[in-house]
């Protein structure tokens, strides 16, 4: 039987990161702070959303840190359904390894200044939530399906979707959509 997360009990980061100064080959990605807050305004809305406004939070991570310190304060504090959202550029290190950037990201130097998506497939599988969700709007976002199914078990029970912009405009899709459909 499907229902609806419990708000109280349910947590979300949402992260959009749209410029990238210490990167200057990694394009600004402009459309990001719109779409961030136009999730939040879907799952928090007062007659539809699924989640209570103080408990969906949006970050616009400045390091690596940041982002770490959003994630695990929600995986901490849900028991119900936890979200995490990103949006912005992924990279790879030599090793084929995801890291998701923040402003402070080296683009060259990915394992130094950006989050290790292994790092945050800890959060998740730690976290007490009923429900997990991972959605990665960003490069290289299938390689977190292999991380999220690491042998240890860690990754558990996430659910994880994965969408790039360039998925929606190579299959003529409308890349935003502005009424949310």
């Amino acid at each position: 039987m499907s229902r609806f997360p419990y708000p109280a009990r349910s947590r979300a980061v949402l992260m959009g990161v749209s410029h990238f100064p210490e990167s200057p080959g990694l394009a600004d990605l402009p459309a990001v702070k719109e779409n961030v807050a136009g999730l939040w305004r879907r799952l928090t809305h007062s007659g539809t959303g699924v989640l209570a406004p103080e408990h969906c939070e949006v970050a616009d991570p400045a390091a690596s840190t940041d982002l770490g310190r959003a994630i695990g304060r929600a995986a901490d504090e849900a028991t119900d359904l936890l979200l995490i959202y990103y949006a912005g550029h992924g990279l790879v290190d030599d090793w084929g390894r995801l890291y998701l950037a923040t402003h402070a990201t080296q683009s060259q130097a990915p394992k130094c200044s950006a989050l290790d998506v292994g790092l945050l497939r800890e959060d998740l599988g730690g976290s007490g939530a009923a429900a997990r969700v991972l959605i990665l709007d960003c490069c290289f976002s299938g390689r977190a399906i292999e991380v999220m199914a690491g042998g240890d078990g860690a990754g558990r029970g996430t659910t994880l979707h994965r969408r790039h912009l360039h998925d929606r405009v190579h299959h003529g899709q409308r890349p935003f959509l502005r009424d949310g459909r």
